[in-house]
């Protein structure tokens, strides 16, 4: 078993760990109240949960749409493709019901 202690001639790529490491601690930190008597992988579970599901900003997009910057479409307003099976030919783009 060799340790590697980071990502080698990377420290950016290290910066990044690092970031994401103290941000998990932190959550475990809030978390540590209510978790008693769980197991650790109970308590990393849970905390994965809460950041990549629960976690929403004050316009309610998920962390996702954060990173991305993305706007919220509703799924009425998308439009598809639809392909026939039988020809292999696209057809029109019709709105997504």
């Amino acid at each position: 078993v060799k340790h590697t202690t980071g990502i080698p001639h990377s420290p950016m790529g290290q910066a990044i760990v690092e970031r994401a490491h103290g941000t998990l601690k932190a959550m475990l930190q809030k978390q540590k109240r209510g978790s008693e008597g769980y197991s650790p992988q109970e308590c990393i579970n849970k905390m994965l949960y809460v950041l990549n599901f629960l976690n929403r900003d004050k316009e309610g997009k998920s962390p996702m749409l954060q990173h991305l910057n993305l706007p919220q479409t509703s799924p009425e307003k998308a439009w598809v493709e639809v392909k026939d099976p039988g020809s292999g030919q696209w057809g029109k783009p019709v709105q997504l019901i």
